[in-house]
C-alpha cells in the first residue's frame, strides 16, 4: 500500500543559508519555453522559480514574450531565442516544456534541449512532453538526471494508453513512466503521485483539491521544483516538497478564498510564504 503524504507529515527541509551566501550557492535554473502567443506558462514558471530561492533564474523564450517578463520580473535574465539558439553551459537545472506548442520552432529548442551535454537536472513538462512521447524512439534521452511532470492527459500519451486506464491505476502508470523513461516522475491530479526511480519508492499526495484545476498551476509546480533542486535538495525530496507546497497553497487559497477562481500566479507568493515559515 502506498504511504500517502501532505505538507505537515514531511520532515523536508531546505538546506539553512550561510551567512556570507551568495546567489551563486543557490543554483542557476534555466527555463525554456513560451512559442510565439504563449509565453505566460514559461513566464509562470521561471517566476516560481524565482520566488522559491533560486539563485539566478533564466528564460529563454520566443522573443516576442521578453518585454512582458522583464515587466513582470526585472530580476529574470530573459532572452529571445532563434533557430540559431544554443543551450548555454553551466546551468543546474533546466525545465523545458511550459508554453510550448506543436510547430517547428518549439520542437527545435527541445531538440537542443534533451541533446544538450552535461550534469545539469532536466525538467520536462507540458509541450516537451508531448515531443518526448512523439519522437522518444529516435531520440531517447540517455545519461540525464530527468525529472517528467505529467497530467493524466500527458501520462496516457506518454503510455500510450486512454486516461481512464490512467485514472484506474495511477501507481501503476507513474511506475511505468518511470521505467520506460528512466526518469523521477510526478503524475499530477487529485492524488498527485510522486515515483522514484532509483528505489521505485512512491509517495501519494493526499492534499490538492478542484481548487488547483485551473491553467497555469502545473507550470507553476515545475518552476517550485527547479528551484529546490537548485538549491542541492535531492531529486526525489523536490518533487515531494514541491507537491506538498503547492497542495497545501491551493488548501490556503480555498479557505481563504474558495475553490473558484484561482489563478496560478495566487500560488506563488503563498508557496514563498510556507517555504519560508
Amino acid at each position: 500500500m502506498i504511504e500517502d503524504f501532505n505538507f505537515d507529515s514531511i520532515q523536508i527541509k531546505i538546506p539553512k543559508r550561510a551567512e556570507n551566501s551568495h546567489k551563486g550557492n543557490f543554483g542557476k535554473v534555466l527555463v525554456i519555453g513560451g512559442s510565439d502567443g504563449m509565453g505566460g506558462a514559461a513566464i509562470l514558471s521561471s517566476e516560481a522559480s524565482l520566488f522559491c530561492g533560486s539563485g539566478l533564474v533564466h528564460l529563454h523564450t520566443h522573443p516576442n514574450n521578453v518585454e512582458a517578463s522583464l515587466k513582470r520580473n526585472p530580476e529574470i535574465m530573459a532572452l529571445g531565442i532563434n533557430n540559431n539558439y544554443k543551450v548555454p553551459n553551466e546551468m543546474n537545472v533546466i525545465l523545458c516544456g511550459p508554453g510550448l506548442r506543436d510547430d517547428d520552432w518549439s520542437y527545435d529548442i527541445y531538440k537542443k534541449t534533451i541533446t544538450k551535454d552535461g550534469n545539469h537536472v532536466l525538467i520536462l513538462d507540458a509541450g516537451a512532453l508531448y515531443f518526448l512521447y512523439k519522437s522518444y524512439a529516435k531520440s531517447p534521452i540517455s545519461d540525464k538526471h530527468l525529472i517528467l511532470t505529467p497530467h493524466p492527459g500527458e501520462a496516457s500519451a506518454l503510455l500510450n494508453v486512454p486516461v481512464d486506464e490512467i485514472q484506474t491505476d495511477r501507481l501503476k502508470a507513474a511506475k511505468e513512466i518511470s521505467k520506460k523513461y528512466n526518469a523521477d516522475v510526478i503524475l499530477k491530479g487529485n492524488q498527485t503521485i510522486v515515483f522514484s526511480k532509483l528505489n521505485e519508492g512512491a509517495l501519494l499526495c493526499n492534499e490538492g483539491g478542484p481548487e488547483l484545476a485551473t491553467g497555469g498551476t502545473g507550470d507553476v509546480l515545475a518552476g517550485v521544483v527547479s528551484s529546490l533542486i537548485a538549491q542541492k535538495l535531492s531529486h526525489f525530496d523536490s518533487c515531494v516538497l514541491s507537491t506538498a507546497l503547492h497542495a497545501r497553497a491551493g488548501k490556503i487559497f480555498n479557505k481563504t478564498i474558495g475553490e473558484i477562481g484561482l489563478n496560478a500566479s495566487s500560488l506563488i507568493p503563498i508557496i514563498r510564504d510556507l517555504l519560508n515559515k
